[in-house]
């Protein structure tokens, strides 16, 4: 049983979490095509695993944004009818924006963040996750189509439309063993720490030197 240092006991072996708004841009519905399919796959990991998602919603009286709200509930539902036993369900959903000390007790508490974005910059939640995790215990599973991934070299990199190396990938991550954990882990936490914002601005003032010269 896993030992949970959040305030919130969540009582399963093995803990993901994901935190996003809800973008068509963030992948989220390849995220739960990928753990529909890792439960497919691997069978010994239900009722065993389940994975926090917490959607802030965005843009709410645009049609295509209500739309997307409507599939990732409706994805959520069939999902949790799917696998369902008793009082276990694969998926929480957590439909609002909550507040950052919740957000990091998640990240805390979690084996796995899984940052899956069909197309983005540097995401802020893979360096929030990486912050949050003190005991190097957890593992960030990335998409390869985050601007994130040019630093972060020592997560696991995905393509978020490859249904089944997603999957794999999810499974790979939750066995990994721990001395692999936390050799990763301190080396995203060094990375995190030696690009700051303060590096960003050094390098960014060279260029633009670079450029007038």
């Amino acid at each position: 049983m896993k030992r949970v240092r959040a305030p919130q006991y969540i009582p399963y072996k093995y803990i993901g979490v994901g935190v996003d708004r809800i973008d068509y841009t963030k992948g989220i519905l390849e995220r739960f095509r990928a753990i529909d399919r890792f439960l497919e796959k691997y069978p010994e990991y239900q009722n065993n695993f389940v994975f926090v998602e917490a959607g802030a919603p965005s843009r709410t009286r645009i049609p295509n944004y209500m739309k997307l709200n409507e599939e990732i509930s409706k994805a959520v539902d069939k999902i949790n009818w799917k696998y369902m036993r008793g009082y276990w369900k694969p998926i929480i959903y957590i439909e609002r924006k909550l507040n950052l000390d919740r957000i990091f007790a998640l990240y805390r508490t979690a084996d796995a963040c899984i940052v899956s974005p069909i197309q983005d910059g540097m995401n802020l939640v893979a360096k929030e996750f990486i912050s949050a995790n003190v005991d190097c215990t957890g593992v960030l599973v990335l998409s390869k189509f985050a601007g994130a991934t040019e630093e972060l070299e020592d997560a696991v990199i995905v393509n978020p439309y490859d249904v089944e190396g997603f999957a794999d990938a999810i499974k790979d991550t939750l066995s990994m063993p721990p001395k692999e954990k936390r050799r990763r882990m301190k080396s995203l936490r060094e990375n995190v720490k030696r690009n700051n914002v303060f590096k960003w601005l050094s390098d960014f003032i060279c260029e633009v030197v670079k450029f007038v010269s």
